[in-house]
């Protein structure tokens, strides 16, 4: 947020959930999140949203997760202002009490964006959206903002971390949830460990799935090998200390933590699941494999952390096809998209005299 054209743009975050641990992250970065507080379904949304609209005169509501753009679009149905739809996930269908309230909504929705052309075919065919009103948006990141850590920090983090010279880090980030193929990743792990015996994988993130991953942990008898590092505001930091950046999930839309992981330069083992698979190139920025397929995945960890020379040459390939995600390069598109919105309006509202 903080690179928005700040003289162009007064940009409001209002968060549905309340100040939970990413809203507690926000305000340490010296911003100034809305509340509404309530859960997903909860009608008080409405009621709170419609203050915030009125009190802060917003020209346009832009929202991400599926309460924010129900409760969203209804408001902007209400008060007459544009709506986008920004969808980050492709959850491939939706379930079937949601489907009428989709429907009605997708009728009036104008403007849509998704993190990767297999989410937008969801928004599409499982939101019910105008295909001309949807564009694909990869995410990005602001690659300068990317903090670099020195061969010494992440020698002493290893070392903190209970990770020797010779062990082989393998790393996860991203929520702990039952689509992101934890399980598989500990399954492809203990093939590994047949042929390293000092591989261990760092688990990043924390989520409504943590407790079942850990007892499958103790089940797999891979204490040793699993290690929970939870939520970390220093992820960046964090996953510059892998040997190799395993991407598992069986759904996405485009994780940033992908993006991170190409500006990081790291060795990366990816699923092709959405948007991963569009992104990454398989033995040239990545070793890909199908979602699921643990085999494979165990294969191209151990064909990874054998062979040197690809790992250096899927670095640099991954520092490259970072450049291709600057994200300068999504905010200059989204302001593009508030300056055709207000445009559109105010052509609408005070159109050319004859």
């Amino acid at each position: 947020m903080p690179a928005f054209d700040t003289v162009r743009y007064r940009v409001l975050l209002c968060s549905r959930k309340g100040r939970d641990k990413a809203a507690l992250v926000m305000e340490q970065a010296g911003l100034s999140p809305l509340y509404l507080g309530f859960g997903a379904m909860d009608p008080r949304n409405l009621f709170s949203l419609l203050k915030i609209l009125r009190r802060e005169s917003v020209d346009i509501i832009h929202a991400h997760g599926y309460g924010a753009c129900t409760w969203g679009r209804v408001a902007g149905l209400l008060t007459g202002t544009p709506v986008i739809v920004h969808e980050r996930c492709n959850t491939h269908t939706v379930p079937w009490f949601q489907r009428p309230v989709e429907w009605l909504l997708g009728r009036f929705t104008r403007h849509a964006l998704a993190v990767s052309e297999s989410t937008r075919q969801f928004c599409i065919h499982g939101r019910y959206l105008r295909p001309e009103a949807v564009q694909v948006l990869y995410n990005g990141m602001l690659l300068q903002d990317m903090p670099r850590m020195t061969p010494d920090q992440i020698q002493a983090f290893r070392r903190e971390q209970g990770a020797g010279p010779d062990a082989l880090v393998i790393g996860v980030v991203g929520r702990l949830e039952s689509h992101k193929g934890h399980r598989d990743a500990f399954q492809a792990l203990q093939v590994v460990l047949e042929r390293y015996p000092r591989a261990v994988l760092w688990v990043v993130g924390d989520g409504t799935y943590g407790d079942v991953l850990r007892r499958l942990v103790q089940e797999l008898k891979l204490d040793e090998g699993v290690k929970f590092l939870g939520f970390r505001a220093d992820a960046r930091q964090i996953i510059q200390c892998f040997d190799i950046q395993l991407f598992p999930s069986h759904m996405e839309g485009t994780p940033n933590t992908l993006y991170e992981a190409l500006a990081a330069g790291n060795a990366i083992v990816a699923s092709t699941a959405d948007g991963q698979g569009e992104i990454l190139k398989d033995n040239d920025t990545a070793l890909l494999f199908v979602p699921g397929d643990v085999p494979v995945m165990a294969d191209q960890l151990i064909r990874l952390a054998g062979d040197p020379a690809l790992a250096v040459r899927l670095r640099a390939a991954a520092r490259r096809r970072a450049d291709d995600f600057d994200g300068r390069r999504t905010i200059s598109t989204m302001q593009a998209l508030y300056d055709r919105i207000m445009a559109a309006r105010d052509a609408s509202t005070h159109p050319a005299s004859r």
